[in-house]
């Protein structure tokens, strides 16, 4: 299995296990904490830390990543058409604020992949 596979596979994982939750700033939290926690070079068989241009996901590609897999949590969203997920309207968040929490995750992900550690303080 590639780097790649395997860092997507983390990301699914990661949000993966907070679906349940069904308050917003508790999921966000949860999520940022997962990712920040995660070292690749303690998951990842035979990881090595990229180069800052050299990413092995994009940030691009990363955020349609997350944002994918972020709103599939059924307490926190509802489905509108086919693929189409919004916040649910008695919860207490927007469509920024999903991407204010996919920017933050992308940026934890890029230093995860060149391979320095962060805390909830370099947030």
């Amino acid at each position: 299995m590639s780097i790649i596979q395997r860092i997507e596979e983390i990301i699914s994982y990661l949000i993966f296990n907070e679906r349940n939750i069904d308050n917003w700033e508790e999921y966000k939290t949860n999520i940022i904490r997962n990712f920040i926690d995660c070292n690749f070079q303690n998951v990842i068989e035979n990881y090595k830390p990229c180069g800052f241009r050299n990413l092995y996901i994009s940030r691009f590609d990363m955020s349609g990543i997350l944002y994918k897999k972020i709103i599939l949590n059924n307490n926190l969203f509802v489905e509108f058409f086919k693929n189409g997920y919004y916040p649910r309207k008695e919860k207490n968040f927007t469509g920024k604020d999903i991407w204010r929490l996919v920017d933050k995750c992308v940026y934890i992900l890029v230093q995860k992949q060149i391979g320095k550690n962060l805390d909830m303080m370099n947030i």
